[in-house]
């Protein structure tokens, strides 16, 4: 039998290393019951660009914001500088977090043009759930629980994103290189060519 880690996070705070837990199953395991249900709720509208924030609040320790308030507004502000992975990898955010002023959050879907039209779907796990069916709506469930938090936006991104409109553009590109290694002239769309 063996032991299952989460991913966590070694966070310089008040001048030490703490580990904190980096995954929704980590800091959710890490709180008491009704907490750990406000979690929950928090999480699952939280869209996948700002997850890494979400988690970040509710895995700090208690303590952290009264001891070390530079360091929690520096991580709270994007700043990952220091913190590291449980491999000893440096960890850093991939979207900054909501805007300070407005407080906005980025949105609750994703929207795409590239290369078969414009695909809106949803960056919420709340959102993805409830496009899921069967085996992909399981599959999703036992996934994004373990997702390092740096790395959920692109799991929301992957899960979201309708797996017919991907097979479609990798037809396209399937087409596209088979144009290309045939030696089928492609004219550049930008250019007016002979029309003029």
């Amino acid at each position: 039998m063996t032991a299952y880690r989460e991913p966590v996070w070694s966070v310089p705070l008040a001048g030490r290393r703490v580990e904190i837990p980096s995954s929704l199953r980590g800091v959710r395991a890490a709180l008491e019951e009704a907490r750990a249900a406000e979690f929950d709720a928090e999480a699952v509208r939280t869209p996948g660009a700002s997850l890494v924030y979400t988690v970040l609040d509710w895995a700090l320790p208690r303590w952290a914001a009264a001891e070390d308030p530079a360091a929690v507004a520096r991580l709270r502000a994007g700043d990952f500088t220091g913190v590291l992975d449980g491999e000893g990898r440096p960890v850093a955010p991939s979207h900054p977090p909501r805007d300070p002023v407005t407080g906005e959050r980025p949105s609750a879907t994703y929207k795409t043009g590239f290369p078969v039209g414009s695909v809106t779907f949803p960056a919420t796990i709340e959102g993805i759930r409830a496009e899921l069916r069967g085996e992909r709506l399981a599959e999703f469930e036992r996934d994004i629980v373990s997702v390092p938090a740096q790395e959920l936006v692109y799991a929301t991104l992957r899960w979201g994103y309708p797996p017919e409109r991907l097979a479609e553009e990798d037809a396209l590109i399937d087409r596209l290189k088979a144009e290309l290694f045939a030696g089928v002239p492609r004219r550049d769309e930008s250019d007016p060519g002979d029309d003029a």
